[in-house]
């Protein structure tokens, strides 16, 4: 009997583990420049986790209100801030070269959850909704 609850003890740590994983391997880095950071991309990544994770940092350590933009520095390609990673880059201060490339006609509004697209914005508040999608985990 001991054996089995062993068994079944040893077994649960480690889908803790492997599920927990999953959740700590996100990270965000400071850029350069005031407001600008990079989503780093995890596991089972997609555009509506990386927004999810960049509204958090946002309204987290950079204390951002709900209604505030950020928008995107970099596209989703080579992290420029770790190694062999995938990042996007954000920025709740934007440029006005940025808020120029926002303001582009033709890009069909944000209907989508882009990070192709260098000043494609959201809201903090909008983005964070992403983060109660079931689907992202």
């Amino acid at each position: 009997m001991w054996r089995r609850l062993g068994i079944w003890s040893v077994t649960a740590l480690l889908l803790s583990a492997v599920t927990a994983g999953a959740y700590i391997s996100w990270r965000v880095n400071m850029l350069p420049g005031k407001g600008n950071f990079e989503v780093i991309e995890g596991p089972r990544s997609g555009n509506q986790r990386i927004w999810c994770e960049a509204a958090k940092f946002a309204a987290g350590p950079l204390r951002a209100a709900g209604n505030t933009r950020m928008y995107i520095l970099h596209p989703n390609g080579k992290a420029k801030t770790q190694a062999n990673a995938f990042g996007t880059g954000f920025t709740i201060n934007p440029t006005q070269d940025i808020l120029d490339q926002a303001s582009r006609p033709g890009d069909g509004g944000n209907y989508s959850v882009s990070v192709k697209r260098v000043g494609y914005n959201l809201s903090v508040s909008h983005a964070r909704g992403f983060c109660t999608v079931n689907v992202l985990y």
